[in-house]
């Protein structure tokens, strides 16, 4: 009986520590100083709330996503949308967690309800490297670099270029840094890249659960009969804001979420 005894103990701790180790999920991701560290926040703070913890492995991004679509690890932390489609195997969370805005910053008042086409005659700046600016000056007539966004806006204040192009929280932050008055973002934005997380097929079961959370704390909308909601104890309160060019993005305040700071409209913006 005491052999019996030991050997069922064994299998219960072996069966608990299997448990325990389903509830670690290692999401694939690549170096985005601008967009991992907050997607990781976003979701480490929604998988809690199912008792799930998440490891981010971070490789060069073509190697992630084949981690990820093989199954050697159980999703992608955040990718843009195309993704999916790519790769059957990852199934998209279809909650947007970061949305990536881009604007053309001037200091010039008369440029201010100008579409994007008549803009192309002007001069135009961007930080040398950014890929996703070089693409958007591509028409314009004249372009200029510069190896920071201080230099960028230097280049702005004294005249040489007419507008920059920039994500929208680079040209906030430069503005805010600079003290330069007159600066703003040119209405419509240039371009906007939404991104999403995805899971491996072999957790499809987690992905209405994780959907479900998502859409909760960064939209306070679930649906207030979901019972795993309730047990989970999240809740975000709504809140109304008027938002300038200059303001910051609009965000619901925590409420009573007990992961503070979670609670976060789709207003999330990062640049590349």
């Amino acid at each position: 009986m005491k052999h019996i005894a030991v050997v069922l103990v064994a299998l219960l701790i072996s069966s608990q520590g299997t448990a325990h180790a389903q509830q670690v999920l290692r999401l694939s991701a690549f170096d985005a100083p601008n967009l991992t560290p907050m997607a990781t926040h976003i979701l480490s703070n929604a998988y809690a709330q199912l008792g799930i913890r998440i490891e981010v492995v971070e490789a060069h991004p073509r190697r992630a996503l084949i981690r990820s679509s093989s199954g050697r690890t159980d999703g992608e932390l955040v990718r843009v949308r195309s993704v999916g489609d790519r790769f059957p195997t990852l199934l998209r969370v279809e909650v947007p967690i970061v949305t990536s805005r881009t604007f053309a910053y001037t200091n010039k008042a008369e440029l201010r309800g100008k579409l994007p086409e008549e803009l192309y005659r002007l001069r135009v700046g961007h930080v040398d490297g950014a890929r996703y600016a070089v693409k958007l000056a591509e028409k314009f007539s004249e372009v200029w670099t510069a190896r920071t966004p201080e230099q960028l806006f230097d280049m702005l204040q004294y005249g040489r270029v007419d507008i920059v192009i920039v994500s929208e929280q680079t040209g906030e932050q430069m503005i805010k840094q600079s003290g330069q008055a007159g600066i703003f973002a040119l209405q419509p934005t240039l371009s906007e890249v939404r991104y999403y997380h995805y899971l491996h097929e072999k957790h499809a079961h987690l992905v209405p659960r994780i959907e479900a959370v998502l859409r909760n704390l960064l939209h306070g909308d679930a649906d207030p009969e979901d019972e795993s909601l309730e047990r989970s104890g999240v809740a975000c309160k709504r809140t109304t804001h008027s938002r300038s060019i200059h303001g910051p993005a609009i965000r619901s305040s925590p409420g009573d979420n007990p992961a503070r700071g979670a609670c976060r409209r789709l207003a999330l913006y990062v640049p590349l």
